[in-house]
Order: C-alpha cells, then sequence, then structure tokens
C-alpha cells in the first residue's frame, strides 16, 4: 500500500467506522454505502463517505432519503450536488463535500448557494471533514441562522 494510500484509509479509519476498501492496480478504493460501488479513495471521497456514515449513524437518517453525486440540469448544464438528503420526498440537506487539505473558502459557499437556489432545501452543510459550516434559512428566507450539528432525523 502506497504512502497516500495509507494516509487516506487512516483518514477513514479515524471517524471510528469500519468502510469496506478495495484494492486494484496500487490504487485504493471504498465501498460507497449508498451508491454500493466502489470509488477510488481520494481526500474528497473520504470526506463525503464520512458524512454519509455520520447521517446515517449519528443523525438517523435512512440509506433511501441519502442521494450521492445528485445529478440536476440548469440551462443546459449538468451540475451535481455532492450529497441531498430528502425527508417526505423534499430536499432537506444539501453537502458540500471539500478535501480538508485546505479551509473552507467563500467561494464554497457561493458554490452551495447556486445549488440552494435551484433546490431550496431547509439546511446547507459545507464540510471538509474537519471544519463544518451548517446552516439554514428561516422566516423568509432572508434571515440565517448557524447550527453546530447537522439536524437528526425526527
Amino acid at each position: 500500500m502506497t504512502s497516500k494510500n495509507k494516509r487516506y484509509s487512516l483518514m477513514l479509519e479515524q471517524t471510528g467506522n469500519k468502510f469496506q476498501t478495495l484494492k486494484f492496480n496500487g490504487k485504493l478504493y471504498v465501498l460507497c454505502l449508498i451508491r454500493k460501488k466502489y470509488y477510488l479513495l481520494n481526500k474528497e471521497e473520504v470526506v463525503r463517505q464520512q458524512v454519509i456514515s455520520y447521517l446515517i449513524k449519528n443523525r438517523g437518517y435512512n440509506v433511501n432519503e441519502i442521494y450521492v453525486e445528485f445529478k440536476y440540469y440548469i440551462q443546459n448544464m449538468t451540475n451535481k450536488i455532492d450529497i441531498l438528503v430528502v425527508k417526505n420526498n423534499r430536499p432537506f440537506i444539501i453537502v458540500e463535500c471539500k478535501s480538508n487539505d485546505g479551509n473552507l473558502s467563500s467561494k464554497y459557499f457561493d458554490q452551495i448557494m447556486k445549488y440552494y437556489l435551484i433546490i431550496k432545501s431547509k439546511y446547507l452543510v459545507i464540510t471538509n471533514g474537519i471544519q463544518n459550516i451548517i446552516f439554514g434559512f428561516q422566516n423568509h428566507a432572508t434571515d440565517i441562522e448557524f447550527f453546530k450539528k447537522i439536524p437528526k432525523n425526527s
């Protein structure tokens, strides 16, 4: 296992959850709990799998409520939301995952807001697995409220 593969594998293990991995042609792949396929383990995929596991095990969401790399189209362009949680057939949480080798910046806020303008979820999350920005719009979509944790499934 290369040092990069070991580092990614350790990053997954630090969450305390067990992830199924597979080594192929010297590269490490992780089984996605939602998509039921193996994906190349890179920094962003580590964060995505950590968030998926957290949503299921710690916040009580069902795998049937979670969509990964959810595609939507606007002005003939395909966009992908890293994670979309749906409740009662309505968008509930949009999660934008970033690699953990840098700080979260305003460009990520701009990106998730672009998704929000179309999808209109109740909560939005920007995370690199270390830093988390969790917020939602209350009242008339003009008041932003920040949260310490992703809301539990009730």
